[in-house]
């Protein structure tokens, strides 16, 4: 028995090392299209940012639409969370689609959620929410959870500073500006500005 015994564990341990070599063989093949398509999506970027200030439209949808691909394909990499903010960025270049953006950041939010990209997907969030949608109770929710989430994260002492200066009626923000331009003490630093 005991001579049956090591034939039959060394072949059925060559067959598990076989079977695992086909494995990785087959992640190794898996991986060709993903690092493709990163190095397609580079390329895209490198074309988009030559065109920049007029930034190429076109290119930028091409570029959407290959990073949609690679996060699709590895969803929770920590690139794709890199590059799912990038898409957000992208999706501003384009008039009405904010909402799209906005998406894009609450992917990274909940899927990378105590990580760096995800302090970063809130604060941009409420960024979307208060300059382009016009939204600054939204706005504050994104930077309250930013700071509730992320205390010692650099973008929560600025979303604290932001939250100080946003007020939830946006037709406040010009008796602000008002009031700042007529301060006398802040007439020099206004003509401090002015001079640099």
């Amino acid at each position: 028995m005991k001579r049956l015994l090591r034939p039959a564990v060394f072949l059925l341990s060559v067959v598990m090392w076989q079977c695992g070599g086909k494995d990785n063989y087959m992640e190794e093949e898996m991986d060709d299209e993903p690092t493709a398509l990163l190095e397609e999506i580079l390329r895209i970027e490198d074309q988009l940012l030559a065109t920049m200030p007029m930034a190429d439209t076109a290119l930028a949808a091409d570029l959407i639409q290959k990073i949609n691909r690679y996060t699709t394909a590895l969803p929770y990499d920590t690139l794709s969370a890199q590059l799912m903010i990038k898409a957000a960025n992208l999706f501003l270049l384009f008039p009405d689609m904010e909402v799209n953006a906005l998406r894009q950041l609450q992917l990274v939010y909940t899927r990378f959620a105590g990580q760096n990209h995800a302090a970063q997907a809130l604060f941009l969030s409420g960024m979307i929410y208060d300059n382009n949608l016009r939204q600054p109770q939204q706005a504050i929710k994104m930077w309250e959870q930013l700071i509730e989430q992320y205390p010692g994260h650099p973008l929560s002492a600025q979303a604290a500073t932001l939250l100080k200066i946003t007020d939830e009626d946006p037709s406040n923000d010009i008796e602000l500006i008002q009031k700042w331009l007529n301060d006398p003490k802040n007439k020099t630093n206004q003509i401090q500005v002015q001079t640099e």
